[in-house]
């Protein structure tokens, strides 16, 4: 943006002056005449009649003799807007003339007011995306203090690795919570087992109520939400509202219901829904109803079920299915519970005489049958048996293979439920021949020595097609459920979920990234790359 011209006044003190380099910031009483004006443009998305009336009043006050509200988002100088999240942004606004202004929240206009002097724009960046840009394209006329240049702004607390290009990861960054207020959950920090906990998981309760309901994208804004809560490295107390509330997706709702919490020690709609009951997985998940809440309580427990998504929930739902009893009568499931597992299985419809190894119409019986055993946690240990097992049998097949566990076992956890495997091969040259087709030769050689014992999905490598604009997938997998050889030592084998992933040579690392997760972090790992990259 083109630099204001400076009064002679200014330019004589200026002059004179020790600090030739900073101009004094002005109050609003000190307001001259021959000053050019700073177009504000206010953004009326978010905003009720009577807020925007008092903003446009504000600007157009007397006292703010250096203001000037403007009409067109393009000569405006600042920009004023209650939007905190760039595609509501972009709505109103082309991004690459966000990139040309000074974005700040209303506070801004407020505490000028208030404070009777113009404030830096840096300390009220309204998108944390645009926080470089609105500090280079502030105004000259709205000067700054030696304290502003520092950014310790009492207001502000804004760290200042934010100021500084955007870092490519974590190890990047010298803060010890680098990108916590970046949009991208792939640059923060996300432990197991974070600071606000128990508020994660009541919001938790929230998203899974909406996603259950097919409400995507509201079950989206839960996920985004939950994601920059597990970043913040402090608990969150009254004191720190106003620093939580700078952090990305954390909206009016949002800290609506974080200061019932900090209030009532719950939210109500989570409290309402059962935390408790939300993550269990056993068969008695349903004995205890609770009539306000049996729908949500009868998705929930058809959930668990492998095979079993949200649009199935509500599906069998809808054909009055109450409870995992009732599935199993509708799937012809002996409930038995003095019956085997093996038992059971071999009783499933067309299981006992079918020798296909791919039969996705038995996944939910099956997963019925097998719920005691997929409800079970996977530690460590086994999952690196289960893989050892695996590679050996693979290694009589093809030497020269290679793997690597990803899931929730890449990302750290002590247990894990299921387990993910990438295969591919050492040889770089060869491409994908020496692993093509390897996914079902190994399967049927697993399923031939009672190792998998049904395989919910298998799929073979697509051809890359450049037209193919979605669903693209260049991946050999297999879903299976598999059981570790008896070793004499066992007191019971667990049926376990194991899905299979072959990967030719020059994508094994990504497929290895993309099945690590979290969903969410491959999520804006992927908005990352296409966004900023």
């Amino acid at each position: 943006m083109p630099k204001r011209s400076i009064s002679a006044s200014q330019e004589s003190s200026s002059s004179s002056s020790p600090e030739p380099a900073r101009k004094r910031r002005r109050s609003i009483s000190e307001s001259s005449d021959h000053e050019i004006p700073i177009n504000v443009f206010i953004v009326d998305a978010k905003l009720d009649p009577g807020e925007m009336a008092e903003l446009v009043s504000q600007v157009e006050d007397s006292k703010f003799t250096e203001l000037k509200l403007c009409g067109n988002v393009q000569d405006s100088d600042i920009i004023v807007t209650a939007v905190r999240m760039r595609k509501r942004l972009e709505r109103h606004i082309d991004w690459k003339v966000a990139h040309q202004k000074s974005i700040v929240t209303v506070e801004w206009l407020r505490d000028s007011v208030a404070q009777r002097k113009l404030l830096p724009c840096v300390n009220y960046a309204a998108l944390e995306e645009l926080v470089k840009a609105t500090a280079a394209h502030c105004p000259e006329n709205i000067c700054l203090t030696e304290e502003d240049c520092n950014h310790t702004d009492k207001r502000s607390d804004t760290p200042k690795f934010l100021l500084e290009p955007c870092p490519d990861g974590p190890e990047s960054s010298k803060d010890p919570h680098p990108g916590l207020f970046q949009r991208y959950a792939c640059i923060r920090h996300s432990p197991l087992v974070c600071a606000n906990q128990d508020l994660v998981n009541q919001f938790s309760v929230l998203r899974r109520h909406r996603e259950l309901e097919g409400w995507q994208v509201r079950a989206l804004s839960y996920e985004r939400t939950i994601a920059a809560l597990k970043a913040y490295p402090h608990v969150i107390t009254e004191d720190r509202l106003e620093e939580v509330a700078r952090m990305p997706f954390i909206g009016e709702k949002t800290l609506f219901k974080i200061k019932e919490y900090l209030r009532t020690g719950h939210i109500s709609e989570a409290s309402t829904r059962s935390i408790d009951r939300l993550f269990k997985l056993h068969t008695e998940y349903l004995s205890e109803t609770i009539s306000a809440d049996e729908r949500y309580q009868s998705l929930c427990a058809f959930n668990t079920i492998y095979g079993i998504g949200p649009s199935t929930a509500r599906n069998l739902y809808s054909m009055n299915l109450r409870t995992l009893e009732d599935l199993d009568r509708y799937h012809d499931v002996n409930p038995d519970p003095d019956l085997s597992t093996a038992d059971k299985l071999a009783a499933l419809p067309s299981v006992a005489h079918d020798t296909k190894l791919n039969l996705p119409q038995l996944t939910i019986p099956v997963g019925l049958v097998l719920r005691s055993d997929f409800s079970e946690k996977i530690p460590r240990d086994e999952v690196e048996e289960m893989r050892d097992v695996v590679m050996e049998e693979l290694k009589a097949l093809k030497s020269g293979c290679v793997s690597t566990i990803t899931g929730g076992y890449r990302r750290g956890k002590p247990e894990s439920n299921d387990v993910d495997i990438v295969i591919s091969h050492g040889d770089l040259k060869s491409g994908g021949e020496q692993i093509k087709g390897l996914c079902k030769k190994l399967v049927k050689r697993l399923y031939e020595k009672g190792l998998v014992t049904h395989v919910m999905h298998l799929s073979s490598f697509r051809e890359h097609n450049a037209l193919r604009t979605s669903h693209w997938d260049s991946l050999e997998k297999s879903l299976t459920a598999f059981i570790l050889p008896d070793n004499g030592k066992r007191t019971r084998r667990l049926h376990r979920r194991l899905d299979l992933i072959f990967a030719a040579p020059e994508v094994y690392w990504t497929a290895i990234v993309g099945w690590t997760g979290s969903k969410m972090f491959e999520r804006d790992l992927r908005l990352y790359a296409k966004e900023e990259k």
